[in-house]
């Protein structure tokens, strides 16, 4: 299978590396990832700027872009003639649950291709004080695992694979579940660097505020990996109201 890799931390941070140790022996294996740490940025674009591509190495390239860029730059430049059967994004140095998905560069990118019609996965690792270095082999057997299951040919079109693993060893992890996004509040605070004209984040927390059975809180918080499908096609499934569509009186 010929696999595209990225991320939203740069081309040569370790989750990324894992990856490539992982699938290097099976797969043909391509790099596009940030020159720089793109954490946060969504779905951003470089619309106003020029973004240099360099092969740093044999079918690996470092964009000064974000996440997105690189998966744009990816598909129409790199591998143009060579399209990838799948995507995967990571592994992010904590975890994408719930209102963080939005945030997140690591879920754009697998979002861009599905978008593509590129079937795609975004994976990521929890990360907490309790353990402040990522378990990147355990979110390592954890991919393995699924790709030996043959989940490539069973995300469906359009969806984006989320994966959250927990900050266990592998052999720590009770099993896997499907679950849906929770809904986060957050606990967010400045500092002035100017008063009243410079500011940067003081705070940055997430507080869960409904966590429903099954959700990717849940699943976490019980040492389990959070498997999510998420649509690219963002209508909502609820029904509209009863509104009259006209204009004017009659």
């Amino acid at each position: 299978m010929r696999i595209l890799l990225t991320n939203d931390d740069g081309y040569d941070q370790p989750g990324l590396i894992e990856l490539e140790n992982l699938l290097k022996h099976d797969h043909e294996i391509w790099v596009v990832a940030p020159l720089h740490h793109c954490s946060g940025t969504s779905h951003a674009l470089g619309l106003y700027s020029s973004m240099e591509l360099k092969e740093e190495s044999f079918r690996k390239w470092s964009l000064e872009g974000t996440p997105t860029d690189c998966v744009k730059i990816a598909l129409m430049e790199v591998m143009k003639d060579n399209p990838p059967d799948l995507l995967v994004s990571g592994i992010n140095p904590g975890a994408n649950l719930a209102n963080n998905v939005f945030y997140s560069g690591t879920v754009a990118a697998a979002t861009e291709a599905a978008l593509w019609d590129i079937t795609s996965i975004a994976i990521s690792v929890q990360v907490t004080s309790l353990h402040p270095k990522p378990f990147f082999r355990t979110a390592s057997f954890v991919l393995q695992s699924l790709m030996e299951k043959g989940i490539a040919g069973k995300i469906p079109e359009g969806t984006i694979l989320n994966i959250n693993v927990p900050e266990v060893e592998p052999d720590k992890i009770p099993g896997m579940e499907w679950t849906k996004m929770a809904r986060f509040a957050s606990d967010i605070s400045f500092r002035q660097l100017e008063p009243g004209r410079v500011f940067a984040y003081d705070r940055y927390r997430s507080l869960p505020v409904v966590d429903p059975l099954y959700s990717d809180v849940d699943a976490i918080s019980r040492s389990m990996v959070s498997l999510t499908l998420l649509d690219s096609n963002r209508t909502s499934s609820a029904l509209p109201p009863d509104l009259e569509l006209t204009f004017g009186g009659s």
